[in-house]
């Protein structure tokens, strides 16, 4: 739960805080949409009618900023996203515009179904990844996976347990080969519950540390 969201506000720190700009390839939500999002962080303000909305000035300063640090990867509806098609987008987005970040959210909404056939789900996985991390190596970015776990299963006390990189569809090269990995959990079933970030996997110690916040 709010792994977007969590994600949105990574972004929007990295950009304030480091002049970091971001190629994003959201399934999820129109990009019109995401913008509006992505201005609410920024400000601390809504953008829709609501108690403490952004007037019209701080609109204006707020889109202005956002679309000087985001380009939002949209295929307008013309054919389904493929990971080759995201690369070849962000390629030019990096050369263009000096993109640190690429978000792909998420993983289940791209188009798989050019997988050769014979390869299995665990092979196809395992060449997507090294693929993607190449590519990371290659144009010195960073890139965020979003991937949604499989169907988990209550515990006895009719709580979701934590996911982790075992927890989705397909393979566990998802754990595997991630340098990375952070889960964004929430007990759906106690409304009061804060949201927990999970951090589960970190390949080079000197970036950071296992822990929960």
């Amino acid at each position: 739960s709010g792994k977007s969201n969590f994600v949105g506000q990574l972004m929007v720190n990295l950009a304030k805080d480091s002049d970091w700009k971001f190629a994003v390839a959201s399934f999820e939500n129109q990009p019109e949409i995401h913008i509006s999002r992505m201005m609410e962080i920024y400000t601390g303000k809504r953008f829709f009618e609501g108690k403490d909305r952004m007037s019209e000035a701080e609109r204006d300063q707020a889109f202005k900023w956002v679309n000087e640090h985001f380009l939002f990867l949209d295929t307008n509806g013309e054919e389904p996203s493929t990971l080759d098609s995201i690369l070849d987008r962000a390629r030019v987005a990096v050369k263009r515009m000096g993109v640190r970040g690429l978000i792909i959210d998420p993983y289940n909404e791209l188009d798989h179904t050019k997988r050769k056939d014979g390869v299995s789900e665990t092979e196809y996985v395992s060449v997507f990844l090294t693929q993607m991390r190449k590519f990371a190596r290659d144009n010195q970015i960073h890139i965020w996976l979003v991937a949604h776990p499989a169907k988990l299963m209550k515990d006895n006390k009719g709580v979701y347990p934590v996911p982790d990189g075992y927890s989705v569809s397909g393979s566990a090269h998802f754990f595997n080969k991630a340098d990375n990995i952070i889960a964004v959990h929430r007990d759906t079933s106690n409304p009061q519950a804060a949201t927990e970030v999970h951090v589960q996997k970190v390949r080079s110690r000197w970036l950071g540390r296992r822990g929960v916040a």
